[in-house]
Formats: structure tokens, sequence, C-alpha cells
């Protein structure tokens, strides 16, 4: 249970991390060339759809069963 919750905290910590890259870009590519936003862009928000899934899979180990 320790492991998972640990792995838990892993992944929202590099989701964090995606989050911020993408708010930098946000602020700093978007308004000066959103074609290069969306492609600098693509790889983090796919990555950020995996980790999403990985949290919903995390919670629902954890979750008692009935």
């Amino acid at each position: 249970m320790n492991r998972d919750l640990n792995r838990l905290r892993t992944t929202m910590q590099q989701m964090d991390r995606l989050i911020r890259a993408l708010d930098d870009l946000r602020q700093n590519v978007l308004s000066k060339d959103p074609s290069l936003f969306a492609t600098m862009a693509e790889g983090p928000l796919e990555d950020l759809g995996r980790l999403r899934k990985e949290v919903s899979e995390y919670v629902d180990e954890l979750q008692p069963t009935a």
C-alpha cells in the first residue's frame, strides 16, 4: 500500500512539472507563434494524458472492494 502511495505521489509530481512546463510555453510561446506552441505542447500533453490514466488506475487500486 505504501509503495502504491509513493508511486501515486511521484506520478502527481511528474504531472505538476508537465503542467508548469505547459504554462511556461503558454506564457512565452503561444502569443508569439501559436503553431510552434502547438508543436511544442504536443508531447507534454500526451504525457499528461498518460499520467492521468495512471493516477486513475492507482486510485482504483486503492479503493476498498465491496
